[in-house]
């Protein structure tokens, strides 16, 4: 039987992330409890990476995680237990989900699409499992505005970026690819987030409606 080997960066990243969880509640809290209030108690998360969003979860919620990096699974079965989430990982990519058309109510997706390698193609897989009305709740860094000193830093940071955090790109126009992707409905919010990590301080949050 052949099993996945679990590379030293992506546990370097998940410890990384893990230790980082308490300054991610201090920076993000306010938006999360915000756009994950009234949860279902089913969810499909995509990349939970190490379960940093399951304390805004109510206690006993079903968690249908999608997480292809391994590096990140026993961290994330640890923070289900200290959560009272009812988790199960599914080792899969978000650009082909295992859910049948029009099946899922609520999907959340917390600073991944920055790293999907298609953000259009996991769109249009969000919209095709979403239920009529099903939502999309989504938390973002983007590309700084083109022109800007910022911008300028992320395209000159974004090759050892892109590598350290596997695969995340500084520079994705998230913000327009959400409102060309076809939602029947799109509440979108953007804000610049002080924070150590100054290439990522421009953010959008909100919720997609199919």
């Amino acid at each position: 039987m052949c099993t996945q080997k679990i590379s030293k960066l992506s546990l370097v990243n998940a410890y990384f992330f893990h230790y980082l969880q308490r300054y991610m509640h201090y920076k993000y809290r306010n938006i999360k409890y915000n756009i994950y209030a009234n949860l279902p108690n089913t969810i499909v998360e995509l990349g939970p990476g190490v379960g940093s969003n399951m304390r805004y979860y109510k206690q006993n919620t079903t968690l249908l995680a999608i997480e292809p990096n391994l590096g990140m699974h026993h961290l994330l079965q640890k923070s289900a237990q200290k959560y009272k989430v009812n988790l199960e990982i599914l080792n899969l990519y978000a650009d082909k989900l295992p859910f049948a058309n029009s099946t899922i109510d609520t999907i959340v997706c917390s600073l991944v699409l920055c790293t999907v390698e298609d953000p259009i193609l996991v769109l249009n897989e969000i919209k095709r499992v979403l239920k009529p009305g099903g939502k999309f709740i989504f938390l973002e860094h983007v590309e700084a505005n083109k022109g800007t000193l910022l911008k300028w830093i992320q395209d000159k940071l974004h090759y050892p970026w892109h590598w350290f955090f596997e695969g995340c790109n500084l520079n994705r126009d998230t913000y327009n690819t959400l409102i060309d992707a076809g939602f029947s409905n799109l509440k979108i919010e953007k804000l610049s987030l002080k924070t150590i990590f100054f290439p990522i301080r421009p953010h959008i949050y909100g919720i997609a409606s199919k």
